[in-house]
C-alpha cells in the first residue's frame, strides 16, 4: 500500500469487510504490504489491525498488495509489495485459526485473448485443485475470498449477501 493511495475507494471497501466479519472472524491485514509507518493511519482508517501473530481464537486476513494476485505457472513473477502468489494464500489458510484469506486482487496480465473473468477463475481452479474454496468480489475494486472448506465459503458469501452485496457481484 502507498500513502497515497491511502483514503481511496478501495479503503472503504476494505472497512466494509472488516464491518461485517468482525463477530465471525474478525479481519487482521497481513504486515508484509502495510508500511510500518503507516500501519496506524491505516488501521484507524479501516479499523483492520495489522496481524501481529498473536491472535487467539478465528479471525481473518487481508492481503492487501499494491496490484493483486500472480497468474500461477508464469515465470519471473516475483512476490513482493506489489503481488503476492497463490502459494502464499494457500499457506495463509493452513492455519486452522484463519476462516478466511481476502486478497485484494485487480492483477490482470495482459496477453492477447485472457480476458480478467478468466484469469480470476485460473486462480479459483487452482486453488480447488488444492482443497481449497473461494470466490470473487467482482467490483472496481476486486477481491478473492478463500476457504478451506465449503460450509465456511458458503457462510462468508451469507455475510456479504445479508449485508446487500448483490448476487451478481459475487463469482463462484
Amino acid at each position: 500500500m502507498k500513502r497515497t493511495y491511502l483514503g481511496d475507494s478501495y479503503d472503504a471497501v476494505k472497512r466494509l469487510w472488516q464491518e461485517i466479519f468482525t463477530d465471525w472472524a474478525p479481519l487482521y491485514a497481513d504486515a508484509r504490504f502495510i508500511p510500518e509507518e503507516m500501519c496506524a493511519d491505516f488501521t484507524r482508517l479501516t479499523r483492520i489491525p495489522v496481524l501481529d501473530g498473536r491472535q487467539r481464537g478465528a479471525h481473518s486476513i487481508l492481503n492487501d498488495p499494491d496490484t493483486g494476485i500472480r497468474l500461477p505457472g508464469k515465470q519471473n513473477q516475483r512476490e513482493g509489495r506489489s503481488h503476492i502468489t497463490l502459494t502464499t494464500i494457500r499457506d495463509q489458510l493452513v492455519d486452522q485459526r484463519v476462516r478466511c484469506v481476502l486478497t485484494f486482487d485487480q492483477s490482470n496480465h495482459r496477453e492477447a485473448g485472457n480476458p480478467a473473468k478468466s484469469q480470476r477463475d485460473v486462480k479459483r481452479q487452482w486453488l480447488n485443485r488444492r482443497g481449497f474454496q473461494s470466490f470473487y468480489y467482482v467490483s472496481h475494486a476486486p477481491f478473492l475470498f478463500a476457504f478451506t472448506d465449503d460450509k465456511t465459503r458458503k457462510k462468508a458469501a451469507r455475510l456479504l449477501k445479508d449485508a446487500g452485496i448483490p448476487d451478481g457481484r459475487i463469482e463462484q
